[in-house]
Parts: structure tokens; C-alpha cells; sequence
């Protein structure tokens, strides 16, 4: 009986630790937050608004994100491109493909 008494509070400890960690691994905002940072980290010199982020599973493991937004740092008469756009494909949760869809240019 002792032994049950010893084991119920290492159990507890066990699964609440597995279940924070699990919380921390999990990505902010899903994957369409994910490809949003990338899409921002990217291009690190713009402002970049975002307008748009969608994310759909195309298969049992693998899921595309599709980010918009519009550079908002951009002078009036300026010829470089105000809307960006990317697509992220994920498989298993690893990133494995980032591409532009619109701008940067």
C-alpha cells in the first residue's frame, strides 16, 4: 500500500511535467503563425502589415500556410512591391519548403 501511496505522486508529477512541455513546443497562432514570423524574418528590413494567414492540411502529415500582407515602411512613388505574399509547407511539423507568391522585389 505504501508503495501505491509513493508511486501516485510520481505519476502525477510525471504527466504534468510532459504536459507543459508538450504546451511549450506547441507553435503560437498554428502554422499560418509560423509561416507569418518566417515571412517577416525573411525580409527584415520592411514593415510588413499582416492581412491574410490561412493554414489547411493537404495530406494525413503535411500542411501549407499562406500568408499576406502589405509593406507599410514604403515611400509613395516608389516602385518596389506593397503587397508580399508566401506559401510554407510543412511535413511532420518541420518547415520544408518557403517560397513567395508576391514580392518581394
Amino acid at each position: 500500500m505504501r508503495r501505491v501511496r509513493r508511486v501516485r505522486p510520481a505519476l502525477a508529477a510525471t504527466l504534468l511535467c510532459s504536459v507543459v512541455t508538450a504546451c511549450h513546443l506547441a507553435p503560437q497562432g498554428g502554422m499560418a503563425g509560423r509561416c507569418a514570423d518566417l515571412m517577416q524574418q525573411a525580409y527584415p528590413g520592411a514593415d510588413i502589415d499582416i492581412a491574410k494567414r490561412e493554414a489547411a492540411a493537404t495530406g494525413l502529415t503535411t500542411i501549407v500556410a499562406h500568408v499576406e500582407g502589405n509593406r507599410t515602411n514604403l515611400p509613395p512613388n516608389t516602385t518596389l512591391a506593397r503587397h508580399l505574399a508566401v506559401e510554407c509547407k510543412y511535413e511532420n511539423d518541420v518547415l520544408t519548403s518557403f517560397r513567395w507568391t508576391a514580392g518581394p522585389k
